[in-house]
């Protein structure tokens, strides 16, 4: 797996990415259940009531800060990746 072709991304990447769509849709599910538990009581009993929302929406956010965290690290080991995230680009400019 290695980092040739900065236009494939490789299953790890795929997997990864899916995982944090995922994880910013019960983001919004249980912010929603935070925010406004009244009007939402569904989402709030599929949650298992407004304390275990805090704890899923808690869990959730530590989950996509850690996937930043990764992201950040990999970006500063395989530093050409950074003006293809940033610009599109192929090959730095």
């Amino acid at each position: 797996m290695g980092h040739a072709d900065l236009r494939q991304y490789n299953q790890v990447q795929r997997l990864a990415y899916l995982f944090v769509m995922l994880d910013i849709a019960l983001l919004v599910v249980s912010g929603l259940v935070l925010w406004k538990s009244v009007q939402f009581p569904l989402l709030r009993e599929l949650l298992g009531g407004y304390e275990a929302a805090r704890h899923v929406h808690f869990i959730a956010m530590a989950l996509l800060l850690g996937f930043v965290a990764v992201h950040l690290v990999m970006v500063a080991l395989v530093p050409k990746t950074l003006v293809a995230m940033l610009f599109g680009h192929k090959e730095p400019l």
